[in-house]
Parts: structure tokens; C-alpha cells; sequence
């Protein structure tokens, strides 16, 4: 472990904190839709059937109005962090969610495993950099699940979490899209 790079990814997660925190929810949920109409252009995102995303938190780029309005075109898949790893499940109408330890529901039903199907997985994250580096919450649980998916890896943030450079070191898996609400950088 590199204390040095730990020690600079937490101020930077601070950092992000304390901006995002002068936006209010209806501001966030505006630059969220703001996000994925930029997203929704690319070729990547149009023609992708099978994609992975995931169920926002507070802070997080929301997902919900993206996911509501494309449900019927798009097969969703949502993470659920089972024994320090992500695992996915599908969404489907009749799908009932519990509650994860940090309060993200979580569907329940069976883990998705053919990963050779999955043509696009959207990933959330407190920093992105214009190298298309991720910076995470700390755990890892996207850098241990994304080393082995071959699909387009996309970020999607707000404009105020991409940074020219942030901290990163080889266990960081990079992104091959990131989008914000007025940028798309790959």
C-alpha cells in the first residue's frame, strides 16, 4: 500500500465531499439528467442491449429517470456487493430489493455470470481525470469486479468531479469513457 497515494485519494474524496454539498438535491438530479443526455448520444450507449449500472446513492450521479426511461429497450443490471465483491443482478419489473449495509437497495435474485453478454457497464465514482482515471470510495469493489469484464468501462460524474489528474496506481481500473454534464472524454 502507498500511504502517500492513500492519503491523496482521501483529501481528494474530501474535497469532492465538501463540493458536492453546495448543491442541493434538485440541483444534482438536474445535472444527472444533464450526464446521461450526453451519454445517451454515444454510439457505445445506443448500441448496447446488456448494461450494467447501478442504483445511485444521495451523492452519486442519479440513475433512476435513465433507467425508467430506457427500461424497455435496455436489459438492466444492478450490483449487489456479496463477501467484499460486486455481483449483478437483473432488473426486472417484478423485482423486490433489500436494503445493503450503506443503504443502497439492492435486488434480490440470481447472479449474472456470462459477462461475455454484457456490452456496457456504467460505473459511478467520487473523481474521474482526464486520462480517464477512476478514484472510488476506498474498497475496491469496482477495481476487483472490472478486471475481468472485457465491456466498455464508462464514468459518468459531474462536471465539478473531473479533475485534470487525480491520484491512481495500477490496482485503479481506468475508464474507456468518461461523461459529465458537458464533457465526453475517451
Amino acid at each position: 500500500m502507498n500511504s502517500k497515494l492513500d492519503s491523496a485519494k482521501d483529501k481528494l474524496r474530501k474535497e469532492i465531499a465538501a463540493e458536492k454539498r453546495q448543491y442541493t438535491s434538485e440541483q444534482l438530479l438536474q445535472m444527472s439528467d444533464e450526464v446521461f443526455s450526453v451519454l445517451e448520444i454515444t454510439g457505445m450507449f445506443r448500441d448496447a442491449s446488456t448494461i450494467f449500472i447501478y442504483n445511485a446513492m444521495a451523492d452519486e450521479v442519479s440513475t433512476q429517470a435513465f433507467i425508467e426511461k430506457w427500461k424497455s429497450e435496455k436489459t438492466f443490471y444492478l450490483p449487489v456487493v456479496k463477501d467484499e465483491h460486486l455481483v449483478f443482478r437483473k432488473l426486472e419489473n417484478n423485482t423486490s430489493f433489500e436494503k445493503s449495509k450503506i443503504g443502497v437497495d439492492e435486488p434480490i435474485g440470481d447472479d449474472f455470470t456470462n459477462f461475455s453478454k454484457v456490452d456496457l457497464i456504467i460505473v459511478p465514482g467520487t473523481a474521474f481525470d482526464r486520462k480517464c482515471n477512476r478514484l472510488g470510495r476506498g474498497k475496491g469493489y469496482y477495481d476487483r469486479f472490472l478486471t475481468n469484464i472485457k465491456a466498455p468501462k464508462v464514468g459518468v460524474c459531474f462536471d465539478f468531479q473531473l479533475k485534470d489528474q487525480i491520484p491512481a496506481d495500477e490496482r485503479d481500473i481506468k475508464m474507456d469513457m468518461i461523461v459529465g454534464e458537458n464533457e465526453l472524454i475517451w
